[in-house]
């Protein structure tokens, strides 16, 4: 009984502090990404019984991705490839999506220092997902 009681209160001091540390480490807002770039609105003929129109949007050319505090932690350009299905919905489309090159990405820490990219900025620049929130965001049609 001893030991968990232990074990507890020493869990809740090292987690009290590894709070604190974040919190002082990174401001309240720091990772509210703003992005910048060109998003295109697109939409496609999907076939089967009824055809319906599927819309989507991809990123073009140059973005710049910044924290809340305006400091740079990403920007590079997207690339594009036409994708087409036929094999799916009888009949064919097609439609654009985004590909990333890394190596033509450039990143920064909160000090402003050029860095090698952690799995988690490659991540969230490949998929697109920061903040999906036009109103936080400059996107532009």
């Amino acid at each position: 009984m001893k030991a968990k009681v232990l074990i507890l209160i020493v869990s809740l001091v090292f987690s009290s502090c590894s709070n604190r540390f974040e919190k002082e480490k990174y401001p309240k807002d720091f990772f509210n990404i703003i992005q910048e770039g060109i998003l295109i609105e697109k939409s496609y003929i999907f076939c089967s019984v009824v055809p319906k129109e599927v819309k989507y949007s991809y990123r073009d050319g140059a973005w710049i991705f910044r924290t809340a505090q305006n400091k740079k932690i990403a920007q590079g350009n997207y690339n594009k490839e036409i994708v087409t299905i036929d094999n799916y919905g009888g009949c064919s489309y097609s439609y654009i999506k985004n590909t990333v090159n890394i190596k033509e990405w450039k990143f920064w820490n909160d000090k402003g220092q050029r860095i090698e990219p952690t799995e988690r900025l490659i991540s969230m620049i490949k998929s697109g997902i920061f903040n999906h929130n036009k109103a936080a965001n400059k996107v532009y049609n």
